[in-house]
């Protein structure tokens, strides 16, 4: 009897160990879906309104997608009817037509292409052109992955990535609209675009798929909103509803400060929260809820930030993961009653203040010739940001890294949005795709602390004072002067207990050819575009490397994103890290003069961060630029009543601030701790191998070793039961937890 138990746990162990690895893949992704009823489907076709289904639509969860006309989206359309995926900038691909599930692996952009993309762009080209033939498509394209994701119980490529589930509902929606009163409805189909729904809300609401630190949680809460409006006769809806109001107002707390700044560490990333923020206060509206007073605060405050950010052609500085394409967001302004209007395509932004310091958030930007915008002749922007909320989404290692536009140009920058799956993304997230001084080798994870040591501006002059530490030692002060329009100064000191290299890279805009002046270390600076100029000269202490890389993989140097990874001129810095000094001077030339400077600058004095003494001679005359102590002095000529000092302010207690922020976001860390882990790969490598050994095991006991050890069959099947279970447990406690 014992024996014949024996031979059931040798099969059923195995499965139990193997059972134990999927049930938890399994389970994260199975949501009960519903039946949707014949009512359901009849009502869902009478409201609301096509014009709140319309406004709905287009509260989109993707960026731009590069069309620069109605004719070229509806050329990418045409190619799509033929199985072609055209579109701006991006790698032509042949897809299946109408759908097929490979492609959800294959596609070159796999997250744009679960979040429906495809049919997005021709329901788009059906809008404007009338032409039954793309809304066809879109249909059998829809129905297609309609079909195949209610059969999947795994997911394929981004089936289920909670920004495709997402971003498919404005596309859902906008097909519902155009579909529910046609001639050719069929109530079939209808179930299954409504099913398909039902499913993407429960997935959205499932709290083990909720990513509550970055904007993608505020789109899974706001792709809830819009079902609830869109579609308040599918079952559940209203608790999907409030599901998503109470996350928000939990969420709120930590994605944007009191500042109005999007804690994400990025000026692209500030465009896409105050988007969202927007489509939440909308959505209330529509609901007939009560708007938040300080969700409408901090609206308001991050439009006026955007605003400052936005350049006159619509780019966007390139500091953390930032695209370098124009930003039109979505936007609009509460009305009296506290309510908030449709949301449009805002193009007319203009900075509403010369200097904003946001110590909080970890940001300062500042404009000069503000008065003639959108003019760009004599207009500047300076950013600076020294940013990092650990755990919160898209944090570069660009602490204290710094952005310089003038005349329409930009021409100190950082790498920006490298696109994921290319190589060097490794890289461009980490020191060497940003300006800021780092240690050789730090790890974009390193332990450190950044803070503004002091601040002070006039409206001539602008000085700002930064200091990051770690680690092991390591500590790099920052200052950036800016005397009119003329000139920004850039002096980094570094310091460290152990004697190590310490890199900036110096990266410009790869619309620039740059070419090497005879002076030491000098270099010219000139816009392909406009023609524009400027100079660059570096000065550094005894032992300091200077290099030019372009486009350079080993080390990695001199990279844009420009849609894709660009070359571009970068120059890099190597110093010591113990007590040495490094300066970057950048001087915008007027006219096509000869050059900005008629002597390379000296430094005259240099005893430590807070005391040195700079000349640089001018072709209209000598500067003076001191420091000393809590002044800086700024003499333009040889009279001492031309001397302008600007005295640094002390920074302001930010810790209640900051600590609220970090309060925030653990509260919700720990409610949503124990959220799933994609171990798919994992699970499937450790399956693979246990087959392996339960095959290698089945061979050699059941028919090599059977008639040898007959008498001891049964132990060495207990054993090998025992070591199932033993195995089974490590897999699942520890390889899988690790």
């Amino acid at each position: 009897m014992l024996s014949r138990y024996s031979g059931a746990l040798w099969y059923l162990i195995p499965l139990f160990v193997l059972s134990t690895i999927w049930v938890p893949e399994f389970s994260h992704y199975y949501v009960p879906g519903a039946r949707v009823a014949d009512d359901v489907v009849m009502r869902s076709r009478a409201a609301p309104a096509d014009s709140v289904l319309h406004e709905l639509e287009d509260m989109r969860f993707w960026g731009p997608t590069g069309f620069g006309s109605d004719r070229e989206l509806i050329a990418a359309a045409e190619h799509l009817l033929k199985g072609e995926f055209k579109l701006p900038d991006r790698v032509p691909w042949k897809l299946t037509i109408p759908f097929s599930a490979r492609d959800l692996n294959t596609a070159p952009e796999p997250l744009q292409f679960s979040g429906m993309i495809v049919p997005e762009i021709l329901l788009d080209a059906h809008v404007l052109t009338g032409k039954q033939e793309f809304f066809s498509m879109a249909r059998d394209v829809i129905t297609g992955l309609a079909r195949h994701e209610s059969a999947a119980w795994l997911p394929d490529g981004s089936l289920w990535d909670d920004h495709a589930i997402a971003a498919r509902i404005s596309v859902l929606i906008k097909f519902w609209r155009l579909y529910r009163m046609r001639p050719d409805f069929d109530p079939d189909l209808a179930r299954l675009v409504l099913q398909l729904l039902t499913r993407s809300g429960q997935m959205l609401a499932k709290p083990s798929h909720y990513t509550f630190r970055t904007n993608h949680g505020v789109m899974q809460n706001v792709g809830l909103l819009h079902l609830c409006i869109a579609f308040p006769e599918i079952p559940g809806v209203q608790d999907w509803c409030n599901t998503a109001l109470d996350r928000l107002s939990e969420q709120m707390r930590f994605f944007i400060n009191v500042e109005g700044v999007v804690l994400e560490h990025s000026a692209g990333y500030q465009a896409f929260g105050m988007e969202l923020l927007g489509m939440s206060l909308r959505c209330l509206t529509l609901l007939d809820r009560k708007i938040p007073l300080d969700w409408a605060d901090k609206y308001w405050k991050a439009r006026a930030y955007y605003g400052n950010l936005r350049r006159p052609d619509g780019t966007l500085p390139i500091y953390g993961d930032t695209g370098s394409g124009v930003s039109d967001p979505l936007a609009a302004a509460p009305d009296a009653t506290g309510r908030i209007a449709t949301l449009r395509r805002a193009r007319d932004w203009r900075p509403d203040r010369s200097f904003s310091l946001f110590p909080i958030a970890g940001h300062a930007l500042w404009w000069r010739g503000l008065e003639k915008w959108p003019d760009v002749g004599d207009l500047t922007q300076t950013v600076v940001t020294w940013a990092n909320f650990p755990g919160h989404g898209h944090k570069l290692a660009d602490e204290m890294s710094i952005v310089l536009w003038s005349g329409g140009q930009s021409w100190v920058t950082n790498t920006g949005y490298w696109p994921y799956g290319v190589w060097g993304r490794e890289h461009a997230v980490g020191w060497e795709g940003a300006n800021a001084p780092h240690l050789s080798g730090e790890s974009r994870n390193s332990a450190r602390t950044a803070e503004l040591l002091g601040y002070g501006d006039n409206g001539r002059v602008t000085v700002l004072d930064l200091r990051r530490q770690g680690p092991a030692g390591y500590a790099a002060r920052r200052q950036l002067v800016q005397l009119g329009s003329e000139l920004w100064l850039v002096l980094d000191q570094i310091q460290d207990k152990t004697p190590r290299r310490s890199i900036t890279l110096w990266t410009v805009d790869p619309t620039l050819a740059v070419v090497q002046e005879p002076s030491e270390n000098a270099y010219r600076l000139k816009s392909r575009g406009n023609g524009a100029i400027m100079s660059a000269h570096f000065l550094a202490s005894e032992g300091t490397e200077i290099k030019t890389f372009s486009g350079s993989r080993l080390p990695f140097a001199g990279w844009v994103v420009t849609g894709q990874p660009t070359p571009a001129t970068a120059i890099r810095i190597e110093q010591p890290s113990k007590n040495s000094w490094a300066l970057a001077l950048w001087l915008p030339e007027k006219g096509g003069d000869a050059g900005a400077v008629s002597a390379p600058p000296q430094m005259l004095e240099w005893i430590s961060s807070d005391r040195w003494k700079l000349s640089i001679p001018l072709r209209r005359g000598d500067v003076v630029l001191q420091r000393i102590d809590s002044e800086v002095l700024v003499r333009e000529s040889a009279g001492a009543q031309d001397i302008v000092r600007v005295t640094l302010a002390g920074t302001p207690d930010i810790s209640a601030e900051r600590a609220v922020i970090k309060s925030a976001f653990e509260a919700v860390e720990i409610q949503f701790k124990k959220r799933y882990r994609d171990l798919y790969r994992y699970r499937l490598k450790v399956t693979l191998l246990l087959l392996a050994i339960f095959a290698i095991q089945e061979v050699a006991v059941c028919f090599l070793l059977r008639n040898v050890m007959r008498k001891h069959l049964f132990a060495l099947r207990m054993a090998l039961s025992s070591a199932w279970l033993i195995m089974g447990a490590w897999v699942v406690f520890v390889y899988l937890e690790s």
